[in-house]
């Protein structure tokens, strides 16, 4: 099939310089010492493994499991909706199915039920309608809960294009939207099509049948799955590989398990473990994760449209160098706001769907004679129903390779491109395609964009200035100890590291708000990792990560560390970050670290410092470093969790033993504060900055009295408050611990 497409000159140019020139970042669940998170497609961690089951991300949201329950994270690993539902799937045309006390239900965005959790089964919405069971059986619903098909029936599956397989009066099959048959087959099994195809089992073996119902694909497979980005996963001879729609291996068979294809990669397993591969059966992510979940785009397309909005527009306010203040005014008055984000939005849709909608790879599915209109399945947009005369459509479809298709006009809905217009020629024929006159695309939510955060009344801004608008936003985790860090060539693979970063209190205790969380903690800690990596030499698989970390998290972990001390013998090093909040016992005044998940009115299931530093050192060991950027008076970064005391509480400072070296961001009663313009904790920004300007290479002595000298200077400057770091050494390093070093090799002589 001949497709035409038009991009301006001047768009592409425009885009050049946007965000969609880059390659937009997907993650994909991972699982890591029996917990899951998200990784991008180079294997990297994005949201660290903190959920006890966790679903790809569907419209820029994934719901996760934690502690029990099921909410909803963006792609920062931010609850955009809080963990309360006993169960919940990924969302789906804007709405998401969760249960709460025992029923179904679905929710928007905002954690509203729009539909009341009375059911006791459901599926996600597709095509705008949804199945449920609310105990007499299986019926069909609209987003406004009103049943849609009369016929009750006593099996079935969601409808997808078009077609849905239910079980009625010992009769199975598949029907249309006004619930008539359109094929009966007495199959085995039988599953939703993709793609213009339905898995089918038939003698206990699987194959694909089309919209007639008839085999294109023989039932010759031990197992399969759906059709998607025009592949499908095949079990053939116990093993894996993938076909196309004419039944011809494009990726032969040599896996344990395959999954559908999303975004041109699929996720497979080999060996035991799971990997990613593209479309050609290279490795993309080599098979080293205990499981895998379905890649999928973690930015939503309606967030991918306001970032294009958002960029154009903080160019577009900005007055220029020769526009007069009234013309400038003028030129920003409210209408021509709203015209300019409308044409901004429908710039991004158009251009993101030319990159990501393959028109040249379109089927034509089935021919309702009815209607006069065709099936029409396109890659990476929602199936349609093209009109086309009852006199031509044999030929059309015999002749579709040569057909030739213009002027696509893009929208979103349920965060799917669909298409609202386009037109269809061939040999002087023309076909006009509109929505509004298609039961399938029309289905479902369309793009509304508020866009609530662009300023409403905006300052006059020159163009020669970086003042105002967004371009005055912070840009955290871009600080200059966040870039250019040091790069060692020595390798410290006998060093163990326990990293944790507890921002996120709010997000965890119901009875608290964000006034508490630990700004920057999360970012300290990535980025100390970064540097114990690259400038420190620690392997990455020594290290471990927590980002809002629980108590059984945060103990299992220490643990772990102490654990790896004794399989080596005396002959590894230990280091331990925490950035978080501290917290002394009323009564007693000793210390606590305090887990994200532990109120500050009960620390029965907080860490005890002195317990923490026993655990680290009580067994053999090089030595153990620790470095804690907290406090321990009741006081924060911003807002302490008992700051309603109103008083500092002077702690009890527990014993150091053993081999610790303790590096504190304060003394006594004073309170560790923020470096809010390096968007990092002011003892964490100057203990990176050290790391930095000596390549690693400054002794533990030279390092604290950089620490110390800086951030008292700047803590008084920025914050109005002194800040005294100090270090704590065990007895037996009292004279030995200034000549430390974090960079050792063969050549040079044993700090201990």
């Amino acid at each position: 099939m001949k497709t035409t497409t038009y991009l301006s000159l001047a768009l592409v140019i425009l885009l050049q310089g946007s965000v969609f020139a880059q390659e937009l970042e997907y993650l994909m669940p991972a699982k890591k010492y029996g917990l899951w998170g998200f990784i991008n497609k180079q294997g990297e961690w994005v949201i660290d493994a903190t959920y006890e089951e966790a679903y790809y991300f569907s419209e820029g949201l994934a719901a996760v499991r934690y502690v029990g329950t099921w909410g909803f994270i963006n792609r920062y690993g931010q609850w955009v909706i809080r963990p309360e539902y006993a169960d919940a799937k990924p969302f789906s045309e804007g709405f998401a199915c969760v249960m709460k006390n025992g029923k179904w239900g679905f929710i928007d965005k905002k954690g509203n039920f729009q539909i009341e959790p009375k059911l006791a089964v459901v599926s996600s919405f597709t095509d705008g309608w949804a199945l449920v069971n609310a105990g007499s059986g299986y019926t069909f619903i609209n987003k406004n809960n009103e049943r849609v098909l009369n016929n009750t029936f006593d099996k079935a599956l969601p409808f997808a294009e078009g077609l849905a397989f239910v079980v009625f009066n010992q009769s199975k099959g598949y029907i249309e939207r006004n619930g008539n048959w359109l094929i009966r087959h007495n199959y085995e099994e039988a599953y939703s099509f993709s793609e213009g195809l339905a898995l089918v089992k038939s003698g206990n073996r699987y194959g694909f049948i089309d919209q007639k119902g008839q085999f294109v694909i023989p039932a010759i497979y031990q197992d399969a799955n759906y059709f998607r980005d025009g592949l499908a996963a095949v079990k053939r001879n116990d093993s894996w590989g993938y076909i196309n729609i004419l039944n011809d291996y494009i990726i032969e068979s040599r896996f344990d398990a395959a999954y559908p294809f999303s975004n041109g990669h699929a996720v497979v397993k080999l060996a035991g473990k799971y990997g990613l591969i593209d479309k050609n059966g290279d490795w993309v992510i080599q098979p080293t994760f205990a499981g895998l979940g379905r890649y999928s785009s973690a930015i939503s397309l309606e967030q991918q449209v306001e970032e294009y909005v958002k960029s154009m527009y903080s160019d577009w306010q900005l007055k220029g160098e020769y526009e007069k203040t009234q013309d400038y005014l003028n030129r920003i008055a409210k209408d021509n706001r709203d015209l300019e984000i409308q044409k901004f939005s429908n710039d991004a849709i158009q251009s993101l769907a030319r990159r990501q909608v393959n028109l040249t790879k379109s089927t034509l599915g089935l021919y309702d004679a009815d209607n006069e209109k065709f099936n029409m399945f396109v890659p990476g947009a929602r199936s349609l129903m093209i009109p086309v005369p009852l006199e031509d459509a044999k030929e059309i479809k015999e002749n579709w390779e040569d057909v030739w298709i213009g002027n696509p006009k893009f929208s979103i809905a349920g965060d799917e491109f669909v298409l609202t217009s386009m037109s269809v020629k061939y040999q002087g024929r023309e076909y006009f395609y509109n929505i509004a006159d298609d039961y399938i695309s029309a289905s479902g939510s369309t793009l509304d964009l508020a866009f609530d955060d662009l300023p409403g009344s905006l300052p006059i801004i020159s163009s020669n200035t970086s003042a105002g608008g967004f371009r005055n936003l912070t840009v955290v985790g871009q600080s200059d100890v966040d870039i250019n860090i040091p790069v060692t060539s020595l390798k410290n693979e006998k060093t163990f590291a326990l990293v944790i970063g507890n921002e996120e209190y709010g997000k965890y205790q119901m009875d608290l708000n964000t006034s508490s969380n630990v700004d920057f903690a999360a970012m300290d800690a990535r980025t100390f990792k970064k540097y114990l990596i690259s400038t420190l030499g620690v392997p990455e698989e020594n290290i471990t990560l927590l980002i809002n970390a629980t108590a059984g998290q945060m103990k299992q972990s220490i643990a772990r560390l102490s654990a790896l001390a004794a399989a080596y013998e005396g002959d590894a090093q230990l280091l331990f970050y925490y950035a978080g909040h501290g917290l002394p016992k009323e009564g007693t005044n000793e210390p606590y670290l305090i887990p994200v998940d532990v109120s500050p009115s009960n620390l029965d299931y907080a860490l005890k410092l002195e317990d923490v530093y026993t655990k680290l050192s009580e067994n053999p060991c090089e030595r153990v470093t620790v470095f804690l950027d907290a406090c321990f008076s009741g006081g924060a970064r911003n807002q302490g969790l008992v700051a309603a005391r109103g008083v500092r509480i002077k702690p009890k400072s527990p014993f150091v033993l053993g081999n610790l070296v303790v590096f504190s961001a304060s003394s006594e009663d004073q309170s560790a504060h923020p470096y809010t313009e390096k968007a990092h904790g002011i003892f964490t920004y100057y203990l990176l900055k050290g790391l930095q300007i000596s390549n690693g290479a400054m002794s533990y002595g030279e390092l604290e009295e950089f620490v110390r000298t800086n951030v008292m200077r700047k803590s008084v400057l920025v914050n109005n408050k002194l800040q005294t770091p100090e270090v704590k050494v065990s007895p037996i390093f009292e004279y030995s611990w200034r000549d430390m070093q974090f960079l050792q090799d063969e050549d040079l002589s044993s700090t201990k």
